[in-house]
């Protein structure tokens, strides 16, 4: 089934394909985690271990998880629509939110029933049928956990990843919870509560980092370098464009993109024939990246050398004040009395002296001559 699937969402990557692979992960993970719960709830009454006890509970939680992955992902297969009109993709990081929240809960839950083991110990009753049945739950998770992430990875889910993170917790704490039950039998201590609390530790510490990584991108993390790197190279590429600027990447969820940037043309081309080959650049970013692209025309004078050099020479004022700052749009309005040059000055972020850099390019480019007036808007990259 998987591999049916697989050739479906590499024939057509649509949101119906990508639905399927969600359905099938969040069925599998339900039916396994139900049946995990039933097993080790009986295996931890058996033995009176308050540990394996709450494993069957973070089982339980697990089955919540992939019911919620399944609620997720299908919302967020939704089409767009009037009050979502770029669709409704980040309900996959929504949805990756909620299950770091249950993940946090489980092991706070955990650690509850773990002190309380610790302070009033109860006595165990060793059972083999509780070992046979922790050891075919690791291997159990272990295999979930490679199952997300496979289809998390070829889907590119938030939530798929956040599910193989828990189930990866799983193995560690079944491991945990083993390790402490045969300890226990072979040496007559009980380190059962301890074991619990280093589980829900773990646990808890997953789920933070879970949320953590999810949260980035519902606030517009910044685009990985290696896309933005290749959105600029597939724009040079063509002869007319002389540079870009103002690239922008929006994420409305995996696979789910809006594309803008400024491209530089010559002034001195036709611009029917330079608005025709921005047409092409658009169509090109669209088909290979799977985006909607918008991409705002830039005249550039090239043939004025007056023009040239007044910008070389505001770069290299740039450049001495900093040499992270570069610039773009850069226009010259000359008069009889004094000159504007007019340009945008890219900052990076961690960038302090923002307030008085206007003043102070100014007050460097007044120094060489009097007549020349600048005219800056600051900006930073969002790439």
């Amino acid at each position: 089934m998987i591999d049916l699937l697989l050739g479906m969402v590499s024939k057509n990557k649509t949101s119906n394909s990508r639905h399927s692979f969600g359905r099938l992960a969040g069925l599998v993970g339900l039916v396994a985690n139900l049946l995990l719960f039933s097993v080790k709830l009986l295996a931890g009454l058996l033995s009176s271990s308050v540990a394996i006890i709450a494993d069957a509970f973070n089982n339980l939680s697990d089955a919540g998880s992939s019911i919620v992955t399944l609620v997720g992902l299908r919302m967020a297969s939704t089409p767009p629509d009037k009050e979502h009109p770029f669709g409704h993709g980040r309900m996959e990081y929504v949805t990756a939110v909620v299950i770091a929240i249950m993940i946090l809960f489980a092991g706070f839950e955990l650690a509850k029933s773990s002190i309380g083991e610790i302070l009033n110990p109860a006595e165990k009753a060793f059972g083999l049928i509780s070992v046979i049945i922790l050891i075919a739950s690791i291997v159990i998770k272990l295999w979930l956990a490679l199952f997300y992430k496979n289809i998390g990875n070829r889907i590119h889910s938030a939530a798929l990843w956040a599910a193989a993170t828990d189930s990866r917790n799983d193995v560690i704490c079944t491991s945990v919870v083993l390790a402490s039950t045969v300890f226990g039998w072979l040496t007559e201590i009980s380190v059962d509560g301890y074991a619990g609390t280093f589980v829900a530790v773990f646990i808890m510490w997953s789920g933070f980092s879970v949320l953590r990584d999810t949260i980035s991108p519902l606030l517009g993390q910044a685009p990985e370098q290696d896309l933005v790197c290749d959105i600029k190279e597939t724009v040079l590429a063509h002869d007319g464009i002389i540079g870009i600027h103002d690239l922008i990447v929006h994420s409305y969820g995996p696979g789910n993109r809006i594309i803008s940037l400024h491209a530089e043309v010559s002034s001195s081309e036709d611009m029917m024939r330079s608005h025709d080959l921005i047409d092409r650049i658009e169509r090109e970013i669209m088909g290979k990246y799977n985006a909607v692209a918008c991409i705002h025309m830039d005249p550039v004078d090239t043939d004025d050398e007056r023009v040239k050099a007044l910008r070389l020479f505001v770069e290299e004022v740039l450049a001495a004040i900093d040499q992270s700052l570069t610039l773009h749009d850069f226009r010259v309005v000359f008069g009889e009395t004094h000159t504007n040059l007019i340009f945008d000055v890219v900052v990076p972020f961690h960038y302090k002296k923002t307030k008085d850099l206007c003043e102070e390019v100014q007050r460097r480019v007044w120094d060489t001559d009097p007549q020349l007036f600048t005219v800056a808007t600051i900006e930073n990259s969002y790439t």
